[in-house]
């Protein structure tokens, strides 16, 4: 009762009640008229029976008068939220019924509201002058270019190109509307316009491809040249000159690792890495990883353990070469920050929900701290451990290792803490199906 007063009091003079209290005015009027002209008792009974249809008519439309002021107040908030976001954005229900567009989508299609909403968009669409760009968000597969696209889950991220009015690259990003029951509702879809800062990338990519190439022909030139007097082909060495000659040999591989690795980020990034799917036998792979470190690890006696599946994994489609290269650099960190006497562990296991497995390559090294964790994948960065433990590399492994983890589909993560060791897990499809489009 308490809640019905003050609803009352908050819409009283609601133009929205005036028919209810029109019709006050002539209950008022109909009582007094029974008063006079109807005898007792039939008088009191009438006049309450309409006092209480009133109060139950009064109640049910004041809290639908309520209900509709809620639900416009929420409009406004929402279309103000998606009007003072700078992208495009734009909110369609799941018959693709248009809801709202902010200011920028308007700008961004040449469109106003007035044709945008209650607008049902559908594939057929796509290739009308006025709606054919507008389709082609909402259907990104209609794009004349998908480059990279997530896969069951949300926010949902696309990368597409157009090739005209102008090139472009968009990146889409797509929430879902949902109630507090968990109901969706609909679509939230903002557009990022990429193409500056892929355009900064590809110029980037070039001249780490041009510099890469320059210095791996003379130093394959050096490394020639190295083996010939390693060989003895021009005489024999005293001891000292085959110890100079062995750090050369390692220094020059070192520097050709780094090169490969700046060929590998430029290609990777310009989408030229040259993935071949097929179907592969992964505890194979693993196998060749641990046997190639083996001789590296013996030398601070530190064991490579391999728990073998116990569900059966049978050979599923991936690159094979590429997924070694990822074992490759988790292995070769976990024993250049490992300790002595300490043990490399790698895992094979089931994800409960989706058709894929966790491979996790787990060490008893020095850990990272928390600050380096949150930048430990990106590009060129190194932890203060490996600065101080390993001079050498330039901080590429791990930024690799997460761009063929993610074109296969795969996510990869670390947990870890100083002095406790470090676990890196990444997961892969054993469904092709979740292999994202090349």
């Amino acid at each position: 009762m308490f809640k019905f007063f003050q609803k009352l009091r908050k819409h009283f003079f609601s133009s929205q009640l005036l028919v209810f209290w029109f019709f006050g005015g002539i209950l008022i009027t109909q009582i007094v008229f029974n008063f006079f002209w109807v005898d007792w008792p039939l008088n009191l009974i009438i006049s309450l029976g309409l006092s209480a249809f009133y109060s139950v008519i009064g109640i049910i439309l004041l809290n639908a008068v309520d209900s509709a002021e809620r639900l416009n107040m929420e409009r406004n908030q929402i279309n103000a939220i998606i009007g003072s976001i700078d992208d495009p954005a734009i909110s369609y229900g799941q018959n693709f019924e248009i809801v709202l567009v902010n200011g920028a989508m308007e700008k961004f299609l040449g469109l106003n509201k007035k044709e945008l909403i209650g607008k049902i968009i559908t594939p057929e669409l796509s290739n009308d002058p006025h709606y054919g760009v507008l389709t082609k968000l909402i259907f990104p597969s209609l794009a004349p270019m998908v480059l990279e696209k997530t896969v069951d889950t949300y926010p949902e991220k696309i990368k597409i190109k157009f090739f005209q009015p102008r090139e472009s690259i968009l990146e889409i990003v797509t929430t879902k509307v949902i109630d507090e029951k968990g109901k969706t509702y609909g679509f939230l879809r903002i557009i990022h316009d990429l193409t500056k800062e892929e355009m900064l990338k590809k110029t980037q990519s070039d001249f780490i491809t041009i510099v890469a190439h320059q210095l791996r022909t003379p130093m394959s030139g050096l490394a020639w040249i190295l083996e010939i007097l390693a060989n003895e082909e021009t005489g024999s060495l005293t001891a000292e000159q085959e110890k100079l000659l062995n750090d050369g040999q390692k220094a020059l591989k070192e520097s050709l690792k780094t090169v490969e690795d700046l060929l590998n980020v430029a290609q990777i990034e310009e989408g030229r890495f040259g993935f071949q799917f097929v179907v592969s036998d992964l505890e194979k792979i693993i196998e060749e990883t641990l046997t190639k470190f083996e001789p590296v690890a013996q030398k601070d006696n530190i064991k490579l353990i391999f728990h073998r599946p116990s569900f059966g994994l049978k050979p599923f489609v991936m690159d094979p070469l590429r997924i070694k290269l990822v074992l490759e650099v988790l292995v070769d960190n976990a024993v250049k920050y490992n300790v002595k006497n300490g043990e490399i562990r790698i895992r094979i296991d089931p994800m409960d929900d989706k058709p894929f497995i966790l491979i996790s390559v787990e060490d008893t090294g020095v850990g990272i701290s928390p600050e380096d964790l949150q930048r430990l994948f990106t590009k060129f960065f190194r932890s203060q451990a490996a600065l101080k433990d390993q001079t050498s590399g330039i901080g590429l492994g791990l930024y690799l290792a997460k761009n063929i983890i993610e074109r296969h589909g795969g996510k990869i993560w670390v947990k870890s803490a100083l002095k406790r060791g470090s676990l890196f897990t990444f997961s892969l499809p054993i469904d092709p199906d979740y292999i994202p489009s090349q």
